[in-house]
């Protein structure tokens, strides 16, 4: 793991538009989703961008191996989108690096909770979500696309 690097770049990058087409590939097998203009989930160039958003990858040397964005929302929480670990890194870690790196983020802005939906049929990434301490809540959006929708609170005692 020590040699996989994360480094914030802009979603539009070529290694964030890679991994959020790629992330988009695999979810929109689950449901009928759009895609904007580079295959990838429309909004994230405007939303997940300084200076209410970031956007995050994990490499090993050249090699995209995830990305994960967050944006600040307007009742003090932090919403996390597009999380993504490829099939060549899963299990080394990676989801849990990304899922630390938005729980600094959102604490280094005053954040009291991260927030994030999820689509029912991505298991993995709920059984992710369930060991980093995300618990189940009521719908916070309207994501049409979304059939979970989980909470974390962040006190100085969580970790």
């Amino acid at each position: 793991m020590s040699e996989v690097q994360l480094r914030e770049e802009p979603p539009g990058g070529d290694a964030g538009r890679f991994l959020r087409s790629a992330f988009w590939s695999e979810v929109s097998e689950i449901a009928d989703l759009p895609a904007d203009e580079d295959g990838a989930p429309p909004g994230d160039l405007v939303d997940l961008v300084p200076p209410r958003g970031a956007f995050v990858v994990a490499v090993r040397g050249d090699e995209p191996l995830g990305c994960v964005g967050v944006r600040e929302l307007a009742d003090s929480s932090v919403e996390v989108k597009r999380l993504y670990v490829s099939g060549a890194a899963r299990g080394l870690g990676v989801g849990r690096r990304l899922l630390t790196w938005c729980e600094d983020w959102a604490r280094s802005r005053g954040a009291a909770r991260l927030v994030l939906d999820t689509h029912g049929a991505l298991t993995a990434a709920r059984g992710l979500y369930g060991s980093a301490g995300f618990v189940e809540v009521e719908p916070y959006n309207d994501n049409p696309h979304a059939q979970l929708w989980f909470a974390k609170a962040l006190t100085s005692g969580d970790r």
